[in-house]
């Protein structure tokens, strides 16, 4: 789904705003005026919308800018009113929701779960609100793509990331090492030099608590020896699914990933999870992992104590078929069973909230994102270049230090790859269990493991 050339354009033009520059406000350059608000909305009717992501009470400051925005939408269209709601996605919970027809009007979600929504009927088409507010061509039209389905727009994207390799620069360093690794061989290599059991540091980490996170950061390592969405779990022309990762690349990678605990031995031997291996890496227990560009902002917020400095980011390392990597992110999406009036008001507030250029800098000057972060660009042309040189002012992190990044994938050296469109979570917790089986148990073999999840998969996920 995102292919690679749209994005070596469009993050070269992310590059040329990610430098690191003084965060004074009166620095920011403006960002220019987009968006083409109606009028009226609901045709002045009263209408009421609810809202996913409420910050929580105990968050009483993120919560009253949160307020304080929606309170500034009401002025501008006195008859919508906006409700927020505490609640967060979850693929579970949010198919109770859909069956008992009980979907906040307008809620987050990730870049996994637009394909499933729109086959369902769950979620609005909101084309004619795009097409109204003139900022459909202002989007990354590959990222656009994600939630697009037969040429309509199902979804607002709001951010999006790549997987890569965060690395302790002074770690690497102190090693003998000038660069990270650039191929998955080379990785091994390094790590296992970098290991040091009786300080209790591992050469190289991923998510290996068995979890849904764990096969997500395995996948990555399977882009990088070959696989593909479709090689993963591939959509027949009939429509029907057939799960395919019981062999080829991804065998090669579990292979692979076996090796880095058993032969290499360069593994952390704790149980790591979202939280807990940016602690391991900030707290030099971990030399190299891999980490999503975004994830920065975990620990900009978790870990005030962190020496930013001391971290680099890097394009996944190459397999046999050169640098490939995962991507994804987050987007919002409008209830399909909202009324007409709800799935218009509830889209121009999301638009007004993310293209005003007052809201941006209000949101900006309050905000306690990691500013800076590795991330890809969401929009193109002459608005991206404009939107990076105003955020760029207010840059947190050392942006230098993403250059191994950035210049990867403005090269093309890098392959940016969406992840599987169908029953991706599903398949991420399948892999998790396989992965941390492989972790376990020294004498699993890899490719019978994989092929019988891979016929567990098909009989009990994709045939049911």
């Amino acid at each position: 789904m995102l292919r690679k050339s749209p994005f070596i354009v469009v993050v070269l033009v992310l590059i040329l705003g990610l430098q690191l520059l003084p965060s004074f406000a009166q620095d920011a350059a403006p960002v220019p005026e987009v968006l083409t608000l109606p009028e009226q909305i609901a045709g002045g009717r009263e209408v009421t919308i609810t809202v996913s992501d409420l910050p929580p009470t105990d968050q009483a400051e993120a919560r009253a800018t949160w307020e304080a925005t929606a309170a500034r939408f009401k002025e501008l269209y006195p008859n919508v009113t906006v409700e927020g709601l505490e609640l967060e996605y979850n693929a579970a919970a949010f198919a109770a929701l859909i069956a008992g027809d009980q979907l906040p009007t307008l809620f987050r979600t990730y870049f996994t779960e637009p394909s499933k929504l729109i086959e369902q009927g769950a979620v609005a088409d909101l084309t004619p609100y795009f097409e109204a507010a003139g900022v459909a061509d202002v989007f990354n039209p590959e990222i656009l793509e994600v939630m697009s389905h037969d040429g309509a727009i199902y979804g607002i994207p709001r951010d999006a990331y790549a997987l890569g390799l965060a690395y302790n620069i002074p770690m690497l360093e102190a090693a003998g090492y000038d660069a990270p690794p650039a191929t998955w061989e080379e990785l091994a290599e390094m790590a296992a030099a970098l290991t040091d059991r009786d300080n209790n540091v591992a050469g190289f980490a991923f998510i290996n608590d068995g979890s849904g996170a764990a096969g997500w950061h395995f996948t990555n390592i399977a882009y990088g020896f070959g696989a593909t969405p479709q090689d993963i779990i591939a959509i027949n022309e009939d429509g029907t699914l057939t799960a395919g990762f019981g062999e080829g690349a991804t065998v090669d990678a579990m292979e692979y990933v076996k090796s880095l605990r058993w032969e290499y031995d360069v593994l952390p031997g704790a149980t790591l999870d979202w939280g807990s291996i940016s602690e391991a890496l900030i707290s030099s227990r971990v030399a190299m992992a891999i980490y999503a560009g975004d994830q920065f902002n975990f620990v900009y917020s978790q870990f005030p104590e962190a020496d930013f400095s001391l971290f680099g980011y890097a394009a996944a390392p190459a397999g046999p078929n050169g640098r490939i990597t995962l991507s994804g992110g987050n987007l919002w999406m409008v209830s399909g069973s909202a009324t007409a009036d709800q799935q218009e008001a509830a889209t121009f507030f999301q638009l007004w909230r993310q293209f005003d250029p007052v809201e941006m800098q209000t949101a900006i000057e309050v905000t306690t994102e990691a500013i800076g972060m590795p991330i890809l660009p969401m929009f193109v042309g002459e608005y991206q270049e404009q939107y990076q040189a105003f955020r760029a002012g207010y840059n947190v992190l050392p942006v230098e230090n993403y250059a191994p990044f950035i210049d990867a994938v403005t090269s093309g050296e890098v392959t940016i790859q969406a992840e599987p469109s169908e029953n991706v979570q599903d398949y991420y917790t399948e892999m998790g269990v396989v992965v941390s089986e492989v972790l376990s148990v020294e004498n699993v073999d890899v490719a019978s493991r994989l092929a019988e999840a891979a016929a567990d998969f098909q009989s009990f996920v994709l045939d049911r």
